[in-house]
């Protein structure tokens, strides 16, 4: 995503409630469509980010004493 569409998503999540009021009243389908594509573009880095904490492994010893025998470290 650009910075545009950043700027664009900032806009539809936290602009000011009648201004985006009157922006979907005159948007064209297209940009409504492009509306909801950005938002789900960052609902997806969202979940992405949400899925890179939850894959932290804290307690690893085990396993690199044990992946010593398989590496030449």
């Amino acid at each position: 995503m650009n910075d545009f569409d950043k700027d664009n998503l900032e806009f539809f999540l936290h602009g000011d409630q009648k201004e985006f009021e009157e922006w979907m009243n005159q948007a064209s389908s297209e940009e409504l469509d492009y509306a909801i594509r950005l938002i789900r573009i960052a609902k997806l880095e969202l979940a992405e980010q949400e899925y890179a904490m939850l894959d932290e492994v804290p307690y690893v010893t085990d396993a690199k004493e044990l992946l010593k025998k398989f590496t030449k470290v």
